[in-house]
């Protein structure tokens, strides 16, 4: 069984996102004062084991990179915990 790179680091624990282009990203975090800035680079030093919560990975469809997101709650559970609601839109 051939294992590559990306599948290796992943297995390690790292958070490993394969883009379409085939090129291996991985999460990293970085504080500047009480702010928390999270991004991806081809370096697997010092990267994340995990998304952190509330999140999920889009990548930039011209360029292919990955970037984090907050995820959209929507419906009734969304409601519940305070999400946006989505605007319908309806003609009248």
């Amino acid at each position: 069984m051939k294992i590559i790179y990306g599948d290796f680091m992943a297995f390690l624990g790292l958070y490993v996102h394969k883009s379409k282009n085939g090129v291996n990203y991985y999460l990293h975090m970085s504080k500047k004062g009480n702010r928390v800035l999270y991004y991806f680079s081809k370096d697997p030093t010092d990267a994340l084991p995990a998304l952190p919560g509330g999140y999920e990975v889009v990548e930039n469809p011209k360029t292919g990179l990955p970037m984090l997101r907050k995820k959209v709650v929507s419906g009734v559970f969304g409601a519940l915990v305070g999400g946006k609601k989505k605007e319908s839109k309806t003609e009248e």
